[in-house]
């Protein structure tokens, strides 16, 4: 799960430090990018609180094209924890494979919870607890490389989740209230318990994206798409034959497409997703939208059910502008600010059935944002949201979609 609202200085500036300390020269005499990276940070947002944590990266770790390695930790003032390490291992038994390995946990004493359905009411806004632990062991091999691009990402998850009871003595918003108060019947239930999933997942992706600023190394990672387009199917079954507590699977269909308006400087993106899980899914594992990833302007978790859709579009305009920082942050670049008006909008539902024949109850947002690339990829990214819930903002790093 992706945090929200990282300042902007934080990243910016430890991010610059870390990739400023490597002052190798080509032989023109310029300085060389670093790849490696690390940055204390602080950030806020209404369902964390103040935070603060660290991150890194290291692209081409211990001399290897395209090993990378990640990690991040972070505290909040109310008291949420995330700790992961991400691994990249290219040419794993092949030239065309690699392995990867996603580690977490995650800890959050208060999370918003509004009950289950599209249409779940703000007044029954309360909080639970949970803890989260995660491990994702991948395996990626691509049958094309070059412009277009087909693979097959297969992947096993094992997750455990253990939720509690809301921890607030005093209730000065709606949200504070735990569970059991709002919800005692769901809270005292089944699906109120500690639980494992454990399953496996085959994703089948196309891609045909232009980058901007390539990477290189095969990596399956794009810094500025300005044409073409990714399409990817996800199939995931949960079993208790493989551990799991639950039976039941997951269908994820996801578009994207990006097509320049005039130049690479103007471009329309555009996404289209739909989340299926059928079976007996836990209600933490259930489809949800509200975050800065899927639709804005809605805290995080705001609706729950068994299936989701969800439309973006987003007008980017970049400046073809980009500087070195100055003084021994100079083998840092910052590139590409660009402005962003978006539009976003999604709804959950209980059958399937109903994706195609109820065409009402949307949940929508627009609003505007401002983005720029810290060298060599991390994108920093502002958007101020209006929906009809509320008027919220983002600052975090990472493309939307």
């Amino acid at each position: 799960m992706k945090r929200i609202v990282i300042l902007v200085l934080g990243l910016c500036l430890g991010f610059s430090s870390g990739f400023g300390k490597k002052k190798d020269k080509d032989e023109g005499g310029e300085v060389k990018e670093s790849k490696f990276g690390a940055t204390p940070y602080i950030y806020s947002g209404p369902d964390t609180g103040f935070g603060v944590g660290a991150a890194g990266i290291a692209r081409d770790f211990l001399g290897k094209e395209a090993r990378d390695f990640t990690f991040s930790v972070s505290y909040t003032e109310k008291q949420y924890q995330y700790y992961s390490i991400t691994w990249q291992e290219p040419r794993l038994f092949t030239d065309k494979g690699f392995g990867v390995l996603n580690l977490g946990y995650e800890n959050k004493p208060a999370r918003r919870f509004y009950g289950i359905g599209n249409d779940s009411d703000t007044n029954d806004a309360c909080s639970f607890g949970s803890s989260y632990i995660y491990i994702e062991p991948r395996y990626d091999y691509w049958f094309l490389t070059g412009k277009r691009r087909l693979g097959i990402k297969v992947n096993y998850r094992f997750a455990s989740f253990a939720p509690e009871d809301g921890f607030f003595d005093e209730y000065d918003a709606l949200y504070q209230r735990p569970i059991s108060m709002v919800f005692p019947s769901f809270y005292h239930s089944d699906e109120f318990k500690s639980g494992v999933v454990s399953g496996l997942g085959a994703l089948l992706v196309y891609d045909d994206r232009k980058d901007k600023f390539p990477l290189g190394g095969g990596r399956d990672e794009i810094v500025y798409p300005y044409q073409g387009g990714r399409q990817s199917l996800y199939l995931a079954w949960y079993n208790k034959g493989l551990g799991s507590d639950y039976d039941y699977t997951n269908i994820v269909m996801n578009l994207t497409y990006f097509i320049p308006l005039g130049s690479d400087q103007n471009v329309l993106g555009l996404r289209g997703a739909v989340d299926i899980r059928d079976g007996e899914v836990p209600f933490w594992e259930l489809s949800s939208f509200g975050s800065d990833s899927t639709v804005r302007g809605y805290n995080d978790g705001r609706f729950r059910d068994n299936h989701a859709v969800v439309f973006n579009a987003e007008l980017r305009h970049a400046f073809n502008y980009s500087f070195h920082l100055p003084g021994p942050l100079k083998a840092t670049i910052v590139r590409a600010p660009m402005l962003v008006a978006f539009y976003d909008y999604g709804r959950v539902f209980n059958k399937v059935e109903e994706i195609t024949e109820d065409f009402g109850g949307y949940h929508w947002t627009y609003g505007a944002g401002f983005r720029f690339i810290v060298s060599p990829s991390v994108l920093i990214r502002f958007d101020y949201a209006f929906s009809d819930e509320m008027r919220t903002y983002y600052l975090t790093s990472g493309w939307t979609f």
